[in-house]
């Protein structure tokens, strides 16, 4: 089986969908590996910014062996990253519209570029072209994460 890449906006449901596939599946998701490798990321955003969070997250990406592979929201702001996702692996991008995800993500302290919906709704704006141009393929983030990790796991499997 190829290497899966899962991207999305913050709060379209990575982490969950990641939990559904572990029963069968090896999943690391990168922003817990950050989590027990760093602390909170919060307090790391607080320390060394966004850029000293991005430098790891590259680190945490090209070493991991998982499977499935949950990637935080921003993963797609470098080339690199977005190069290195294209050469190793398939890209599944949760496409989940705006509100959905405002409304899961407006009262989360653990995410530290959670300011105002204007300033989320910029970044949302601005990912989503990235996103699109990434993936391999599109499932609709409407869906429940229990509708998600089947479709998923129907799409690894057509892929193995």
């Amino acid at each position: 089986m190829d290497k899966v890449y899962l991207i999305g906006f913050m709060g379209t449901g990575k982490t969950a969908i990641g939990r559904h596939l572990q029963t069968r599946y090896d999943v690391e998701e990168l922003d817990e590996r950050f989590v027990q490798e760093h602390g909170s990321i919060t307090d790391f955003f607080a320390k060394y910014g966004e850029t000293g969070f991005r430098d790891r997250e590259v680190e945490l990406l090209r070493g991991s062996e998982a499977e499935i592979v949950v990637t935080g929201g921003g993963i797609i702001e470098r080339l690199e990253n977005r190069t290195f996702m294209k050469e190793t692996g398939i890209v599944i991008w949760i496409d989940t519209p705006f509100h959905l995800v405002w409304n899961r993500i407006k009262t989360d302290p653990s995410r530290p570029l959670v300011k105002s919906r204007t300033t989320v709704e910029k970044l949302f704006r601005r990912r989503r072209p990235i996103y699109a141009r990434l993936a391999d393929i599109r499932v609709d983030g409407k869906k429940s994460v229990r509708e998600l990790a089947k479709e998923i796991e129907t799409i690894l499997e057509e892929n193995v």
